[in-house]
């Protein structure tokens, strides 16, 4: 009998230094159920980030332009578009939207039927404009550029919109393009053609 005293004795010794080592289950669950790891490094900090992700009022939404050498405003409405846009993550964030040609308003009945025109914007055939975006960068505080696609007509070309956050209000973004480089050609200089244009996206509170 006394040659298994010291296994018994280092086994059990064994068993209460590994008890000790549990969590305490006492009080409420969801604390003890805190105290182990899923396993997965950043885990909270996914779910941080997932909650703080902006919604924004579609409804609201606005996009105005400016024909310089006009001395022209306007807006464009029919608005259909999808961001997916969190502060802390803008490599993940996505902006991707159209706009209804035939909803250009300038303030001017006549100028307006004109655009619609095969010359310009030919509503017939292309009636959106449509944007999608590429990539997303931070490159300062509440700034970031948003570089992707825009469609006007048949054509495409990269333009980069620059987004400056408010967080308690809206993001709101500008961009110039020239709207020959689109085929849409109300002067034959390209200078004239200069189009600047701003997104107002309000935030949802």
């Amino acid at each position: 009998m006394k040659t298994y005293i010291k296994p018994v004795f280092f086994i059990l010794l064994i068993f209460e230094l590994s008890y000790s080592q549990l969590p305490d289950f006492d009080g409420d669950a969801s604390e003890n159920i805190s105290n182990f790891s899923d396993g997965y490094v950043g885990h909270e900090e996914a779910l941080i980030n997932d909650f703080i992700k902006l919604d924004f009022d579609k409804k609201n939404a606005k996009i105005s332009f400016d024909f310089v050498s006009e001395e022209t405003s306007g807006t464009i409405d029919g608005l259909d578009f999808k961001i997916s846009f969190n502060p802390e993550d803008p490599d993940n964030a996505y902006f991707k939207g159209t706009a209804l040609v035939n909803t250009i308003d300038t303030d001017n009945f006549l100028r307006d039927g004109h655009l619609m025109w095969q010359k310009f914007f030919y509503k017939k055939k292309y009636p959106k404009i449509s944007f999608e975006s590429s990539q997303v960068v931070h490159f300062g505080q509440n700034n970031y550029k948003v570089i992707g696609n825009l469609t006007i007509k048949d054509v495409t070309k990269e333009v980069i919109i620059n987004f400056i956050l408010d967080i308690t209000k809206n993001l709101i973004g500008k961009t110039t393009i020239y709207t020959s480089d689109y085929g849409v050609n109300i002067h034959d200089e390209r200078e004239k053609n200069k189009l600047d244009i701003v997104f107002d996206f309000p935030i949802l509170k």
